[in-house]
């Protein structure tokens, strides 16, 4: 036991970075002061990456070390130590989309084995690898590089993780839903259509025939190479990586359409509704409005008819 404790059991935790002594070396191991009340038992399997056949090829008594808390048990007052740096991440805290940084430590004709600290090493796909055709990894990485990757999936009871080189897209396709709104950027154009980035990663497609109301001979007509449009999405095929869009009944179609109906009224009208008030007569611009789109026979009115002739008269002189 240590003749000084400066940290206690309960305070150990397991995976905590502990400075120690040794202080025994024995053919199974090593015992090492931590400064917790009890003695730190350092087992000979537990002396680094590599197999040790011989403790006193690798510690000596009075040897400063950094260890690892492997266990602790609080009720037996036992605690095992590890030199083997254990893992940063766990399977609990790995999640989809997570940036990290490995190291290349494996490669593969399909793809390339990542050390990013987890308990397994992550596998980047050759087609993960450039958003081009990648004929080999080596093309891309080599052993011993440092990259930065983006985890892609998890499946923890197969003990695999799979990782990306490319950076995840801003929007997750499998998330599109039908009539969402995007402003995007219009990067191809086809006889057919336009392809519009939206951030998803995949480019959505807009038919020509989702252009305009009216005919478009050709999608040229309507945008260019660069233009930013506001489109909206008509289907999502996931599995497919096929996002159809367009660019009609958009949210802002409704204001557009208030604002064309919205006339300004003619000399005509302003005479007339003049004239109307100085009859007592309201005037009704709702009215007026249905009276424009509606096409029929007029019904009688001799007071409006009347009204309306002296304005003319009026108008005349």
């Amino acid at each position: 036991m240590s003749a000084e404790s400066s940290i206690s059991l309960g305070e150990i935790t397991q995976g905590q970075k502990l400075e120690g002594t040794v202080s025994k070396v024995t053919l199974s191991g090593a015992i090492v002061d931590v400064g917790a009340p009890v003695m730190g038992l350092l087992h000979i399997s537990d002396l680094g990456e590599k197999t040790v056949t011989r403790t006193s090829d690798v510690l000596s008594e009075g040897q400063s070390i950094t260890t690892w808390v492997k266990r602790v048990d609080l009720t037996g007052g036992r605690l095992s130590l590890t030199m083997v740096q254990p893992p940063q991440y766990t399977w609990n805290n790995l999640e989809p989309g997570m940036q990290v940084e490995g190291k290349v430590v494996r490669l593969e004709r399909f793809g390339a084995f990542v050390d990013i600290g987890a308990q397994t090493d992550g596998l980047v796909h050759v087609s993960e690898m450039a958003t081009g055709r990648v004929s080999k990894p080596s093309d891309v990485v080599s052993e011993g590089d440092q990259v930065s990757v983006w985890i892609k999936d998890v499946d923890k009871k197969s003990r695999r993780i799979s990782l990306t080189l490319l950076e995840p897209p801003e929007v997750d396709i499998r998330a599109l839903r039908p009539d969402m709104a995007f402003t995007g950027k219009v990067v191809r154009i086809e006889s057919f259509g336009a392809f519009v980035d939206i951030g998803a990663g995949r480019d959505g497609m807009i038919h020509v025939t989702e252009m305009g109301r009216g005919y478009v001979g050709s999608p040229s007509e309507i945008v260019s190479v660069g233009d930013e449009v506001q489109v909206r999405v008509l289907e999502v095929d996931a599995r497919r990586g096929r996002i159809s869009l367009s660019m009609k009944d958009l949210p802002t179609d409704e204001y557009m359409i208030d604002e064309e109906e919205e006339e300004l009224p003619t000399a005509m009208e302003l005479a007339l509704r003049s004239a109307m008030g100085e009859e007592g007569i309201e005037f009704s611009v709702k009215q007026q409005g249905r009276r424009r789109k509606k096409k029929g026979r007029r019904r009688y009115d001799p007071m409006r008819d009347e009204i309306i002739s002296r304005t003319l008269a009026t108008h005349q002189d």
